[in-house]
């Protein structure tokens, strides 16, 4: 148990067979995939005033979380923020923004934003960065800013060139990008293939 008396789990030991889920009479654990970095950490369904009364880590259903997720996976139900995980891309935004801390992120340092030389300068960084790090003219490389940048790694999913590297998920968006190019090759080819025989 934790100094506010919650129960503590070790991910290392735990095997998620969900006997401790289903044994808590409060409701209290909860079996969630260890791939998923932010994770709201509270379950109390009390309104926001009696949560914050007895817990200093609650959801106060605020809303914040919903306002500033820029991939709508957050959301407030009876008093209490939930994200959906397939929505999520763990930019780490509602983590910022949460006031009492009950969005927990596993990713303690994200690592920085670069932009290559494969930016075609097309603004779609700029125009999506949440803390206007990155910046440039139009049609000409465009730089993030180190000092202002918190790895969320939101520009590095939007670039439509894949000219943004460092960030945390950088290969999961060079697959989708890659994998996005493959199909067009092969729907090119399946079109000439049938050009062809006509």
């Amino acid at each position: 148990m934790s100094e506010e008396n919650l129960p503590v789990i070790d991910p290392i030991k735990c095997t998620a067979c969900g006997v401790c889920a289903q044994t808590c009479p409060i409701n209290v654990i909860e079996i969630l995939p260890l791939a998923k970095e932010v994770l709201v950490k509270c379950h109390s369904k009390d309104k926001g005033p009696v949560t914050k009364k007895n817990c200093q880590v609650g959801c106060i259903s605020c809303g914040l979380c919903v306002k500033v997720c820029p991939y709508n996976a957050a959301k407030v139900d009876n008093f209490l923020s939930r994200i959906d995980l397939d929505k999520c891309k763990v930019c780490g935004l509602c983590v910022r923004k949460c006031p009492t801390n009950a969005i927990v992120d596993h990713i303690p340092k994200r690592p920085k934003a670069f932009v290559t030389e494969k930016c075609i300068g097309c603004h779609a960084c700029a125009k999506v960065c949440p803390v206007n790090a990155a910046s440039g003219e139009l049609k000409k490389l465009h730089v993030i800013d180190q000092d202002k940048c918190i790895g969320c790694g939101i520009c590095a999913s939007k670039c439509p060139t894949v000219a943004i590297t460092g960030t945390f998920n950088y290969a999961e968006v060079l697959a989708i990008f890659e994998e996005k190019k493959a199909a067009r090759a092969r729907a090119k080819a399946e079109k000439e293939a049938s050009t062809a025989t006509e």
